[in-house]
């Protein structure tokens, strides 16, 4: 979903709150998520690629073996007529997280491992917007996902659109009306689980960085389409603070539509689902969805291929802009109006290159297709980053 106006960055990261047990030395935390992030390991892989030495880097496992984090798995053979070793791994189905994705219609919730595999998912509509309302309709599904987990739950995320203040407040929320709400409290107040509070685009751009495409880079750039605009970043393997705004109402043509902030021609007035839908209902006479627009589109409909046409050109234009400002080149395209780029692809190829003077990056985006129920595992997201290692 993303959001029209709010960033995403460190401050709206979630805090250490539901850490337990003996602090971890930060290289043996550094270790574990390596492991969590790649895979099963030897001893001898992991002191190659971070440069430690034999005896160092079994000084800092040996912390991680002895509170559980890591285990020892079975042996593979090394080159030449050397001993087999070990391979260090952890034990994913030991751990459950639940995640929670805010819309204005919907709360969307799955329940997955420490790897973020969902294992269960729930779907209901919003009761209503009121803040009361809300939050006990979140505390029902996460007591039904944490009877459905048959084990404890390590920690909770819960993500929503516009600006979160110190994993703690839901400054401003756009989609859901809400300004200045302590969220994560009211719902502590009623869950008994560590719980995290996130910005959704911070949620997705987690789960690219440990568990999608963005986890063999170094640097990429996340940009969403669908009911607003969403913008992550990650330089050298840490997410950057962002934002939203200069890609959300990044100018597209000056004479375009206007957009709710009363810009004209911006990445929100020519590719956000409303404004999409709005275009070709005027055009049409009747009221069409975001999903009838894409459908019509496919088909020829004359209306609704110039709007996904144009919209899926201020996407490449977006992603060209994205990259000439922060020199990432490896752009993710997603959010659960991204299909749109998918029947466009020219025109999102001449949106990247349109002001590249030859110069524009080789590398495709990667578009990836998804659902609200991959926003809440975003939200599972935030909880594991903020919680392994304990």
């Amino acid at each position: 979903m993303g959001d029209p106006q709010f960033a995403t960055g460190h401050d709206q990261l979630p805090g250490p709150e539901g850490r337990r047990g003996p602090e971890l030395p930060d290289a043996s935390k550094a270790l574990a998520v390596d492991v969590l992030v790649h895979g099963a390991q030897s001893r001898a892989q992991l002191a190659k690629k971070s440069g430690l030495s034999a005896p160092t880097l079994t000084r800092l496992v040996r912390p991680l073996l002895d509170a559980g984090v890591l285990v020892e798995s079975e042996s593979v053979r090394g080159p030449g007529r050397g001993r087999s070793s070990a391979l260090l791994d952890v034990v994913a189905d030991d751990y459950r997280y639940v995640g929670v994705k805010l819309t204005s219609e919907s709360i969307y919730a799955v329940l997955t491992n420490l790897r973020a595999e969902v294992l269960a998912s729930q779907t209901l509509s919003e009761p209503s917007l009121d803040v009361p309302d809300v939050v006990s309709a979140v505390a029902g599904v996460i007591s039904r996902l944490q009877e459905e987990a048959g084990r404890p739950v390590q920690g909770v995320g819960v993500t929503v659109g516009g600006r979160v203040d110190g994993g703690e407040t839901v400054a401003d929320s756009p989609f859901l009306h809400w300004h200045e709400v302590p969220f994560r409290t009211m719902l502590a107040e009623q869950v008994d689980v560590p719980l995290f509070l996130a910005n959704d685009v911070v949620g997705l751009t987690m789960a690219q960085q440990w568990f999608g495409y963005g986890r063999t880079y170094a640097d990429f750039a996340l940009l969403t389409v669908g009911a607003g605009v969403g913008y992550g970043l990650v330089i050298n393997h840490a997410i950057v603070p962002t934002s939203v705004s200069p890609v959300s109402h990044l100018p597209i043509d000056p004479h375009g539509p206007l957009c709710f902030a009363g810009h004209r021609g911006c990445m929100t007035a020519f590719a956000t689902s409303g404004a999409m839908a709005d275009a070709v209902s005027l055009a049409r006479r009747r009221r069409t969805t975001y999903d009838e627009v894409l459908d019509l589109a496919e088909a020829g409909d004359p209306a609704a291929s110039r709007v996904v046409t144009e919209a899926a050109h201020a996407v490449g234009r977006a992603a060209a802009a994205i990259t000439s400002l922060t020199g990432v080149e490896r752009i993710i395209l997603s959010g659960e109006g991204v299909r749109l780029v998918e029947i466009a692809s020219e025109s999102l190829h001449a949106g990247r290159v349109e002001y590249a003077c030859g110069r524009a990056s080789d590398l495709e985006p990667v578009i990836w297709p998804m659902d609200f129920l991959e926003w809440a595992r975003g939200a599972a997201v935030v909880a594991i980053q903020a919680s392994f290692p304990e």
